[in-house]
């Protein structure tokens, strides 16, 4: 009988600590990730607009992430299948798609460029490389696909950065030995990781549109977008991304982007009538459809999504979209501000504090072994680990209680 190439390998289900084999690692990995405290503190911290009870927080989108990498997976198994390859293994997709996002720290983007600024010259902070830290470790520590699954990059962010410069993506440079065994096993992004990556975008893109929305109003929303999308510039600041492509070209494929995206995805947004909301999931199923894989043949592993000029398009002016609505705004510069300097307190509380009292909801063991810790970078990593499991809240009632002294809970 014909076996069907297989998507994975006996190293895949290693992990970094040894432990009794489980018969099913991924679904091991998934229920890890479920019963965790860092996935359930994702519904406390903020995704854009800082309020997680209002707006869609990392959680929400998380479960997002996760339903549609399970709706990519069909359509790239249709494409592995006709390929005689086997499928994507669920549990294993579940797992990446709900662990993507457990390294970022309360505030979003805003509190990990506060951190990393605050680590500039302790080995910097990056989310998805304290993702990878904290899966790697105990009681996670998760199969090295599930790593593979969601390691992003593959350079180490440098150890000091002395003039900085802004955030840089990459990994911690003092796990290089340790993640040196993920790095000899994948020398390049797996299957899963591509699809994971490609649902996070379709997933942000969506509930940044509905959020802003319920920010800034209809009526404002609207006149924002239809200025952005009927004058130049959103040709001029596609013409920088996508240098490639001839400006005639660039012109005829924004005008047929920009007619889908109002059609199919912010008209029915911005309808009144639930019937008629609920047909911007046309939107994403359209880019789904058109999604192709590339096969390796050699290693089917090393596989990935490819999508049309058009669809690249439309994720570009999203995005554009959602810096000029709010990103870029006065107020949300404003907030940032406010974000900034509660992140830079709290970090300067937990760094500087004895194990006498503790403002901090964690264990008083825990804090303990941080005020009797002697090395300074060993010490503000520790202050990074516990400042990430904390919501949007619990930062800032620690950092509006800082002159009180609360006995440890």
């Amino acid at each position: 009988m014909f076996m069907r190439q297989s998507l994975y390998q006996k190293c895949d289900g290693l992990r970094m600590i040894d432990e009794e084999k489980k018969p099913r690692p991924f679904s091991e990995d998934l229920q890890r990730v479920l019963a965790s405290e860092h996935f359930r503190v994702l519904s406390g911290k903020t995704q854009m607009i800082p309020d997680a009870k209002i707006y869609h927080n990392r959680f929400t989108h998380s479960l997002d992430v996760c339903s549609l990498s399970g709706i990519i997976a069909k359509k790239v198994n249709e494409d592995l299948q006709k390929a005689e390859i086997q499928p994507v293994n669920d549990d294993l997709l579940k797992a990446a798609s709900l662990a993507h996002d457990i390294g970022h720290p309360p505030f979003g983007h805003t509190g990990e460029r506060t951190l990393d600024k605050v680590m500039a010259k302790r080995g910097g902070f990056e989310s998805n490389a304290q993702s990878v830290k904290i899966l790697v470790e105990s009681p996670f520590n998760v199969t090295y696909r599930t790593l593979g699954s969601l390691l992003k990059h593959t350079k180490s962010i440098p150890t000091v950065r002395e003039d900085y410069m802004g955030l840089v993506k990459g990994y911690y440079g003092y796990m290089s030995s340790t993640l040196h065994p993920i790095f000899s096993v994948y020398q390049r992004g797996v299957l899963e990781q591509s699809i994971v990556d490609m649902a996070d975008t379709l997933s942000y893109l969506v509930s940044d549109m509905k959020d802003l929305i319920a920010f800034c109003g209809k009526h404002h929303f609207s006149q924002k977008v239809h200025g952005y999308l009927t004058d130049m510039e959103v040709l001029d600041d596609a013409s920088l991304s996508f240098n490639h492509v001839s400006t005639g070209e660039l012109q005829y494929v924004i005008g047929k982007a920009g007619t889908e995206i109002m059609d199919n995805l912010l008209i029915p947004l911005l309808s009144t009538n639930e019937k008629k909301r609920l047909n911007h999931h046309s939107f994403i199923q359209s880019i789904i459809r058109n999604l192709t894989v590339e096969i390796d043949p050699i290693k089917p592993m090393y596989s990935r999504l490819n999508i049309p000029l058009e669809d690249h398009l439309k994720i570009f002016i999203l995005t554009q979209l959602t810096r000029k609505c709010f990103l870029e705004t006065d107020i949300s510069m404003a907030i940032d501000r406010k974000i900034d300097d509660v992140v830079k307190r709290a970090f300067d509380y937990l760094f500087h504090c004895s194990d006498e009292v503790s403002l901090v909801p964690l264990d008083h063991a825990v804090m303990e072994n941080l005020a009797n810790m002697s090395d300074e970078a060993e010490k503000a990593r520790t202050v990074c680990d516990l400042i990430c499991r904390l919501t949007d809240d619990q930062l800032v009632h620690l950092t509006s209680k800082l002159n009180k002294k609360i006995i440890v809970v």
